[in-house]
Formats: structure tokens, C-alpha cells, sequence
């Protein structure tokens, strides 16, 4: 076990006020933990990705708008692939992929350059979360006398917008 101490994500509490931004970012950061991806705007992405081998490669993001480069761990040579841009399915022409964790290093574009359904969806949970001040209950008890609350929380219309962008069940 570790000496270190590990800071606190709020150094002092009663001293911050949450402002338009801080709301702003807590709403996008649970949409982008929902969609399991950034979805918003389309940016460039680097990463390594773990496979089981075969053929079928998930790239973690969806609208893909361009793969600049697919290697197997190492640094050896890039692959001949097909992909769908919308879901991010690469199948792999040649060969078969490596197996094994960060077996495959990934470069490409994703994202969309505009989403309104999205946005739209993030400034609704940003003003409802900024305008209730403990959050919003997520579960209570009776007689135990306990309750949970969620700062940011999405409503089952704007998930069911929120769908289309989910990253969907890896191969």
C-alpha cells in the first residue's frame, strides 16, 4: 500500500462555486461516459487498442471520418483493411490481428463537427444540474434513512437521443 496521499478533487469545498463551465463540463462529461466516446467535435484520436485476434477490429469511436494509420504493436507493418465509417468496425484484409494488450496502435479522425440533438441534450442536464442545488435524488430509502444524489443527471428522452452515438458491443 501506498505512503502517498491522494488529494482531494475539491482542495476546499466550502470555499468553490460552481459556475456556468463547471456545470457545462459535468453534463458533457456524462454524456461522453454514456456514448463511451467523445462524440463532439471531430478530432484527431492516438491510441492502442487491446484485441483477441481475428479479423474484426472496434475502434473506440464512432463517425469515423478518417483512419491515417492502423499498426500492430511494434511498429510493424501497417494493415490492408475495410472499415464503416458510422460504427467504427475495421475487418482486416490481411491476415489476422495480434492478440494481446495495446496490440494495435490506432491514428484516426473521429467525431461529428456538428450535433445539435447533443448539444441540446448537454445544456438541458447543465441548467438542471446548475439549478439543483444538492443534485438530483437517484435513490431513496424509507425507513433507513438514506438517499444518493447525482449532480448530472440525464433523463430517459435524452438518453434515448443519446443512443445513436453509444459506441456499440465490441466484436
Amino acid at each position: 500500500m501506498s505512503d502517498t496521499a491522494i488529494p482531494d478533487m475539491i482542495a476546499d469545498p466550502s470555499a468553490f462555486t460552481p459556475d456556468p463551465k463547471f456545470w457545462l463540463s459535468a453534463a458533457q462529461s456524462a454524456i461522453r461516459r454514456y456514448c463511451g466516446w467523445h462524440v463532439t467535435p471531430n478530432v484527431r484520436l492516438t491510441g492502442f487498442i487491446n484485441t483477441r485476434g481475428g479479423t474484426v477490429l472496434h475502434l473506440p469511436a464512432r463517425h469515423v471520418t478518417a483512419i491515417n494509420s492502423l499498426m500492430k504493436r511494434g511498429g510493424s507493418t501497417s494493415m490492408q483493411y475495410a472499415y464503416d465509417p458510422d460504427t467504427g468496425l475495421v475487418e482486416i484484409l490481411s491476415g489476422r490481428l495480434p492478440v494481446g494488450v495495446g496490440a494495435v496502435f490506432y491514428d484516426i479522425d473521429a467525431g461529428y463537427d456538428e450535433c445539435p440533438d447533443v448539444q441540446g441534450v448537454l445544456i438541458n442536464a447543465a441548467k438542471r444540474a446548475a439549478s439543483a442545488p444538492a443534485g438530483m435524488v437517484t435513490s431513496q430509502s424509507a425507513n433507513g434513512a438514506s438517499a444518493s444524489y447525482d449532480v448530472v443527471t440525464l433523463m430517459r428522452d435524452e438518453y434515448a437521443k443519446l443512443n445513436p452515438y453509444r459506441l456499440g458491443g465490441m466484436p
